[in-house]
């Protein structure tokens, strides 16, 4: 994933990760963000704190604007085309991760990764429990 551009691939990821984490209960557990921002630092650890915040800054412009769910569907499709299979299952494996953050999966938490992975194409293949 490049991230010379305005909108980028962790830019992408970013999005998906916080419609996970606010779509499911309309709230986001600190616990949840701090595990965000290490899973999105994780695919790009060169990536310096600052423009870390800043992305997940856009993320979060962009999950509450009027065209948020417009934006979140056009990055789950450009993830599906641009990631081999391993790494999309490497990102559903990360929002595992972020939903237990808290210590609690939320039903809505388990619904929306069980559908990502269908519209991935990889629901056989991701970790159980």
């Amino acid at each position: 994933m490049d991230d010379a551009g305005s909108w980028s691939g962790l830019h992408d990821l970013g999005l998906i990760y916080l419609a996970l984490m606010h779509g499911a209960d309309a709230e986001i557990d600190p616990a949840e963000k701090e595990a965000m921002v290490q899973k999105l630092q994780g695919w790009q650890p060169e990536t310096p704190s600052a423009r870390l915040q800043r992305i997940i800054n856009d993320v979060v412009l962009a999950y509450v604007s009027a065209s948020g769910e417009d934006l979140l569907e056009t990055s789950i499709a450009s993830l599906r085309e641009t990631m081999k299979k391993p790494q999309r299952i490497a990102v559903l494996n990360d929002l595992a991760d972020i939903a237990y953050a808290d210590g609690l999966v939320a039903p809505g938490e388990v619904d929306f990764i069980q559908q990502l992975a269908r519209e991935w194409n990889v629901e056989d293949e991701v970790r159980q429990g």
